[in-house]
């Protein structure tokens, strides 16, 4: 006698399942992966350490003064920056457009890939796994709205008040649940093509008029743009919450109007469908193994309209008639990494905003700290260098192309090394000479920059050519689920030699000088970069001498 039963198990149980199912399976624990990642770290914090000790005696043997370099600035007395009720909007006004722009992309409301492929297909309501995502997304938003915030008003408020910030902030979180539901409702709704865009154009502009007011308030004298004149900026939307820090409550609107929004989302969940939160979990899967690479121009893509695609009419010579077979097929590969370069425009001009953002960041009141200029540096120069490493990343995942060029293999990867080390030697003068022209800086500076240029190319085929991540190493268990700790190892790949190269650079901004010395040991750090950048690695199948799956090679019969 058979017995059979109806019970069916509900989206909750199955979401607990899996979760439970993944990480019964992660096999490390933390200290594998600190074993993994400890050695990058310790460098790291000993590069810290001796560049600190050398900040210090440079201040001291240049006579820059007593005041710590903690605290020291890096802007010229005299310098007009703008005001922070100008940089506080146009702050608050490029994160909410990157934030709607960045919930358009991803979702908001997720799931991951598996999910997608395994939940969606059950005979169960599609609410209990799409909830969960909804609720659980809209959390990051309001701790960025609080991070935010609060520091804002704090900064901004005539008179703050407990009473007061604590308006500010839920005014803020208001506002983040407004851009929210937006980006849900376009979700559900399948529409909203346009404002991403807009959005996206938003984010990459409104951090550059910080550094056209600064230029234009230091050689315009009487006539520069003052406080009064940029008042109207408190009153666009984004700009709210630093009104109801000084007191105003009718921007409190705005959280009544988020949460009907919110609820007509929620009503409407289930209409979300299946090939949208498939997308959505495509676009989070690309950022993610982009963030992994450190791909700046991947992971703008992902995080703003994915992979491009389309035409151009960009063409280069790609066959060459005169001089040896070697010289023709080294011009052939420099002129395709030349046009692949010329036909991506958007990542030219990702790679000329990250110039202009130390200067955005120099031209606020009160930020021109040393140190905080030398830290967006240095994330600027990474990211700016990797960006150009298309061809590179393309040349390290495909390397059959380039054993079909009658070149050695270290003649190839130098000439991909040509274009990255061209593009960063002319990124460093722009970005330097606009901080210059800021007050930021000297002559001297601006030239060990342009030494370093090229030892950032470098850095590109370090990032480009780095080894695969070994997904053969045990995970480590998460809250968030298990955490492949190979991959953490080959994240570290790529920022630390840019590091290196920027390091006399980063040196001598926060010290406030240039010494002689500093010139020959940048010089010495870019050809090590260099070298160390055109190394080519043995591959494993090289290095090892046993034969298939670990057998001994098989020798010949005499």
């Amino acid at each position: 006698m058979t017995t059979t039963t109806t019970e069916r198990l509900s989206a909750k149980e199955i979401r607990n399942y899996t979760f439970k199912a993944g990480l019964s399976r992660t096999e490390g624990g933390l200290m594998e992966l600190v074993s993994e990642v400890y050695t990058s770290i310790l460098g790291g914090l000993t590069l810290l350490t001796m560049a600190g000790a050398i900040i210090v005696a440079l201040r001291h043997s240049l006579g820059v003064g007593n005041e710590s370099a903690l605290l020291a600035t890096a802007v010229a007395p005299g310098f007009h920056s703008v005001t922070l009720l100008q940089a506080s909007a146009t702050v608050l006004l490029t994160l909410a457009a990157g934030l709607l722009s960045l919930e358009m992309t991803m979702g908001p409301v997720a799931m991951t890939l598996p999910q997608t492929a395994w939940w969606l297909g059950l005979p169960v309501r599609r609410r209990g796994f799409i909830q969960p995502g909804f609720l659980k997304s809209m959390l990051w938003p309001t701790i960025a709205a609080v991070i935010v915030v609060l520091p804002l008003s704090l900064g901004m408020a005539s008179s703050p008040t407990p009473r007061r910030l604590a308006l500010a902030v839920l005014c803020g979180a208001g506002l983040a649940w407004l851009l929210y539901g937006i980006a849900s409702w376009c979700q559900i709704t399948g529409s909203g093509a346009w404002l991403k865009k807009v959005m996206g154009v938003i984010t990459l502009l409104a951090p550059l008029t910080l550094v056209a007011t600064a230029l234009y308030n230091n050689v315009a004298g009487s006539h520069a743009i003052t406080g009064a004149q940029t008042a109207w900026l408190k009153y666009l939307p984004t700009s709210w919450p630093l009104l109801v820090a000084d007191g105003a409550t009718w921007p409190l609107l705005i959280v009544a109007l988020a949460l009907g929004l919110l609820t007509l989302v929620y009503v409407n969940l289930e209409r979300i469908t299946t090939a949208a939160l498939k997308k959505s979990a495509a676009a989070g899967a690309y950022a993610a193994s982009s963030l992994l690479s450190m791909d700046a121009t991947e992971l703008s893509r992902s995080l703003s309209t994915g992979p491009a695609t389309g035409t151009s009419n960009v063409r280069l010579p790609m066959i060459f008639k005169r001089g040896t077979v070697h010289a023709r097929s080294i011009k052939t590969l420099a002129s395709t990494h030349a046009t692949m370069a010329l036909r991506s425009p958007s990542t030219l001009l990702r790679v000329l905003v990250l110039a202009a953002i130390p200067a955005s960041l120099a031209s606020v009141e009160f930020l021109g700290n040393a140190i905080l200029i030398a830290v967006a540096l240095y994330l600027c120069a990474h990211f700016a260098a990797t960006a150009l490493g298309a061809t590179a990343r393309f040349a390290n995942g495909n390397p059959a192309v380039d054993t079909l060029m009658p070149l050695p293999a270290t003649t190839v990867r130098r000439v991909h090394y040509v274009v990255p080390a061209v593009a960063m030697t002319i990124w460093a003068p722009v970005c330097f000479g606009l901080l210059l022209a800021l007050g930021v800086g000297s002559p001297p500076l601006l030239i060990l920059a342009i030494l370093a240029g090229p030892g950032l190319g470098a850095a590109t085929l370090r990032a480009g050519f780095k080894p695969a991540p070994d997904w053969n190493m045990p995970a480590v268990a998460s809250p968030t689920g298990p955490i492949p700790t190979g991959a953490i190892k080959s994240f570290l790949s790529g920022p630390d030699l840019s590091l290196i190269v920027l390091l006399p650079v980063l040196i001598c901004l926060i010290s406030g000088g240039v010494p002689s010395i500093a010139f020959p040991i940048q010089l010495t750090l870019t050809w090590l970069a260099f070298l160390w950048g055109t190394h080519v690695r043995k591959p494993k199948s090289a290095k090892q001498a046993g034969g298939l799956f670990g057998t001994p090679p098989a020798t010949a019969r005499q």
